[in-house]
This record gives structure tokens, sequence and C-alpha cells, in this order.
């Protein structure tokens, strides 16, 4: 049961009630995560937004704080022993089946999450689809009461895979050499160097030999991912298929929404996927780094 949705990656609201009986079978428990993540021209208080509506006993998982903090580029995966003191402050455990969901869909924040836990070894993570939204449309309850702290836990990751993350170094070599696709998650105008990236000192334009895939391209109206076929499609559309071995390094402004295409990559049969974690926070750089 739980193999099926961490298979997929993604859970569907109407699918948690059985999940929920499934697990209390198994003495585990479901933590729900609010992973939600804004750009920095946002003036949104996304914590206090989590404090006035969240699921219940949902935890908020802050992205900037848990991070690299001795580097100078946004948000950028902690290393092992950082992760595991943020996650045990928690209360979570190893045992514990995670959802995470973001409250204006599933492209900014959830996936970053379900990236890093996956990356660090926990067994059971999975994305609410459509996130909150979906979520409340489906006829779940949201509350605004605080939720009870979990006793701090002993959790213990592993060392990230070193595969599912890429830094410049490696990346500089595979665009000059074009030996493995790169996909930006960035819009398609960002992309291009049509406008100003959203943070300052960066230049425009893009990584040399990327293809560009906007995030948003993932999702239906309704916030929910679209179907294996129609992802398919799209990935194809930019030279991507189900043949293609390959590692695939995905990319964006910072490193949240290029794991939401490694999220729909994953869901398709994909699993050789690495994020460019520097993104291009760090490539679009002025001066550019060296």
């Amino acid at each position: 049961m739980i193999e099926k949705f961490t298979h997929s990656g993604i859970i569907n609201s109407k699918d948690i009630p059985l999940l929920e009986q499934y697990i209390a079978q198994k003495n585990k428990r479901i933590v729900f995560l609010d992973t939600t993540f804004v750009l920095p021209t946002s003036n949104e208080n996304i914590a206090e937004n989590f404090r006035n509506k969240h699921i219940p006993n949902a935890l908020f998982f802050d992205i900037k704080a848990i991070a690299n903090k001795s580097s100078s580029l946004p948000h950028m995966l902690p290393n092992k022993q950082a992760f595991e003191k943020a996650v045990s402050a928690l209360g979570i455990t190893n045992d514990d089946v995670i959802i995470t969901y973001g409250q204006h869909g599933m492209i900014m924040g959830p996936a970053r999450v379900w990236w890093m836990l996956k990356g660090f070894g926990h067994k059971d993570v999975m994305v609410l689809n459509g996130g909150l939204p979906a979520w409340i449309k489906s006829g779940c309850k949201t509350t605004s009461e605080q939720t009870k702290p979990l006793k701090p836990s002993q959790y213990k990751a592993s060392e990230f895979k070193d595969t599912a993350v890429t830094d410049i170094i490696e990346l500089k070599k595979i665009c000059e050499e074009c030996e493995l696709p790169i996909i930006d998650a960035r819009p398609k105008i960002r992309f291009n160097g049509q406008t100003s990236e959203p943070r300052e000192g960066m230049r425009s334009g893009h990584i040399p030999n990327s293809k560009n895939l906007p995030c948003s391209t993932l999702v239906n109206d309704n916030g929910e991912l679209k179907s294996k076929d129609e992802l398919k499609r799209l990935f194809e559309k930019i030279g991507i298929t189900s043949e293609n071995q390959k590692q695939i390094i995905t990319t964006c402004g910072s490193g949240i929404t290029a794991c939401a295409l490694s999220l729909a990559l994953h869901h398709i049969g994909q699993q050789n996927v690495s994020v460019y974690d520097g993104s291009w926070s760090e490539w679009g750089l002025e001066p550019p780094p060296t």
C-alpha cells in the first residue's frame, strides 16, 4: 500500500483515509508537512498562513531555515548532521509516513522537501497532489488550532545520495560536453532572458545547452499533476523519452522548482535524476562564478 504511493511520488486526498487505515495496522503514523515556499519578491507570510489554516496536526517545514547556513546561496542542501538535528527537533521519526504539501499547490516547496527526504534516505515520503487547495476542494478539514509539538526524536539520516545532486563543477563539464540533458523549470521569459530575475545581482538567460520545461506546465488548471501520458509527451517534446537511460539534470532559479521536474520524472519512471542545487542563483551570478 505505502509502496504504491512512494513509487508514484504523489498521493491524492481521497486516498489518504485508506492509507491511514493501512498504516494504523503497521503501527506507523502519517506526518503532514506544510513545505510552502515563495519567491523573494513575495510579501506573503507563509508561516502566518500556516497558523491560520493548515491540515490538522500538520507541521511547518521551513525550507529557508533547514538549509546550509554557511552558504551564500539561498536554501542550499544542509549536511547530514544539520538535517538530522532539524528533523529530530520537529519530532519526525524514520518510521513516519511523510506527506508534503503546499499552501498554493504542489510546485513551490513540496517537491523540494520530498527530494531532500528521499536523498537523505527516508523511505516513506510522498507529495499531496494539488496541495492544500485540492485537499479543501475534496472536502477535507483544515484548522487554525496550533499543532501540538511532537516529542523530539533521534532521527537518523543517510549521507545524501550523491547521484541525486549536482554541483557547479560537475555541471560545467556536463554542459560543455553535452553529455547529459539539462532541464530548466523557470518560466520561458526568464529562461530566454526576456525579464529580470527575482533576485538581485543576477544575470538573465540560461545555462548553455539546457532545455526549458516550465514547472507550471506540469500541472492542470486545478493544480494537480498531469497524467503520466501527458507528462511523457511534455518531456518527449524536449527530447526526454522513456528510453533515455542517462542521468537527467534539473535546474531552476534556486533549486526549488527543479525538484518539481524531478518529481514529475520520478512519477513517469525516470529514476536517474539529479538536481543542480545552486541553479541559476549560482550560475547566474554577476560576475559569473569561476
